[in-house]
C-alpha cells in the first residue's frame, strides 16, 4: 500500500510532553510509583520520591503495578528489532509484515542522514526462550534471506501485552472507585491504542463516560472471545510457578559456576539467581520475583532476570528494569553465602 503513513515515536512523544508542560503539568522522571491509596476525596500515590495527592490517577504503563485480574488477562512477550544498511540501496517504500509464526516485520528510517531498514520479530513470551540471542541470530538470517544486506547497526529488544481476547483494556481500573484508570494490553500497537486511550480516559474524567468505554472496558468479561486463550495462559503461568519452584539445580559452591555463566540455583536451602562475569565478579540475587512469587529465568542477550509469569525483569543486581514489580530482587553478598 504506497504512501502509508510512518511516525517517529520519539519525536512524537517529545512534542507531547512539550505540550503538556506547556499547558502545566509537571513530568518526573526516575519516580516510581510504588502503590495508591484511593480514598472518597483524593488519591495518595506512594512513590519513590514522595507522596502525590491527586483527583484522579492513570496508569499509562505497560502493565498497572500490585496483583489484579489484568495480570491474569495479559500475557507479557519480548520483541526483537534491527537496523540495516543494504548494499543495493533497494530500501522498501511500504511497511510490511509476513504471516509467520513467530512474525516478522519491516520499515524504512532515515538516521543521521541514512537510509536504514528496520526489520523485527521473532516474539515470544518473556521469560520462556532458553537463549534469546538466537532470536537476533534468526531475526538477522530472515532479514539477509530476503534483502541483500550490508551492514548490521542497531539491535535492540522490548515488551508488550498481549489480551487474551486481543483487545486492549482502556478505561476505569478493576476494582477501583472510579478514579482510577489504566491503559494496557496493546500488543505491541502503541502508536495506535495510545492515541485512542488518552481520549477514552479524558472523556471518562471530564464528561464521565465516553463512546468506546465498553468496547475498551478493562472490567468486561468475554466467556467466549477470550476464554480459551485466557485458561492457556494462566494454565502456563501456574505449570511455570511450580516447575520453577521444585526444579533447581543445587550446588554447594559458588565456584561450581563457570565464568559468563548464569543459573538459578539451589544453595544451602535457598534459591539464588547467580551470574559470574568473565572476570570471576559473582553477583548473586534472590530468585523470587517479589510481584507474584514466581522465579526468574536469565536472558542472556540482555544480560537480565526475566519473570515468566508476569513480565518484571531485573538487571544483575536486582534492580527493576520493567515492572508489574514495585520491588528489586534481594541483593546478596557472596562473601556471606
Amino acid at each position: 500500500m504506497p504512501d502509508q503513513a510512518q511516525f517517529h515515536p520519539v519525536k512524537y512523544i517529545k512534542a507531547l510532553c512539550e505540550a503538556f508542560i506547556n499547558t502545566g503539568g509537571i513530568i518526573l522522571e526516575d519516580c516510581l510509583a510504588e502503590k495508591h491509596d484511593e480514598q472518597d476525596d483524593v488519591i495518595i500515590l506512594k512513590t519513590s520520591k514522595g507522596e502525590i495527592k491527586a483527583q484522579h490517577l492513570i496508569y499509562a504503563t505497560h502493565i498497572p503495578p500490585g496483583l489484579s485480574i489484568l495480570h491474569t488477562t495479559n500475557a507479557p512477550y519480548r520483541s526483537y528489532a534491527m537496523a540495516f544498511s543494504l548494499k543495493d540501496e533497494n530500501y522498501p517504500k511500504d511497511l510490511g509484515y509476513d504471516l509467520i509464526d513467530p512474525y516478522h516485520y519491516y520499515r524504512v528510517q532515515e538516521i543521521n542522514g541514512e537510509t536504514l531498514l528496520i526489520a523485527g520479530g521473532e516474539d515470544h513470551k518473556t521469560g520462556h526462550e532458553e537463549d534469546t540471542g538466537k532470536c537476533f541470530s534468526r531475526l538477522e538470517n530472515y532479514v539477509r534471506k530476503y534483502f541483500d544486506v550490508e551492514t548490521a547497526y542497531y539491535s535492540w529488544s522490548s515488551q508488550y501485552y498481549e489480551p487474551t481476547d486481543g483487545f486492549p483494556y482502556i478505561g476505569k481500573l478493576p476494582g477501583s472507585k472510579g478514579k482510577v484508570y489504566t491503559a494496557t494490553g496493546f500488543r505491541g500497537n502503541g502508536m495506535i491504542f495510545g492515541t485512542i486511550s488518552s481520549r477514552i480516559i479524558s472523556d471518562l474524567i471530564i464528561n464521565g463516560n465516553s463512546k468506546y468505554e465498553n468496547i475498551f472496558n478493562p472490567s468486561r468479561i468475554k466467556p467466549i472471545a477470550g476464554f480459551t486463550s485466557f485458561v492457556e495462559e494462566n494454565a502456563v503461568v501456574a505449570f511455570h510457578f511450580i516447575k520453577d519452584k521444585l526444579f533447581k539445580e543445587k550446588i554447594t559452591s559458588l565456584h561450581e559456576i563457570n565464568e559468563g555463566e548464569a543459573k538459578v540455583v539451589k544453595y544451602e536451602g535457598d534459591s539464588y539467581a547467580l551470574y559470574k562475569e568473565a572476570t570471576g565478579k559473582v553477583h548473586l540475587v534472590k530468585s523470587t520475583c517479589p510481584h507474584a512469587k514466581c522465579e526468574v529465568r536469565w536472558n542472556s542477550a540482555e544480560l537480565s532476570w526475566d519473570c515468566p509469569c508476569h513480565g518484571s525483569r531485573f538487571n544483575i543486581n536486582g534492580k527493576i528494569l520493567t515492572g508489574p514489580s514495585v520491588m528489586a530482587l534481594q541483593r546478596v553478598d557472596p562473601e556471606d553465602s
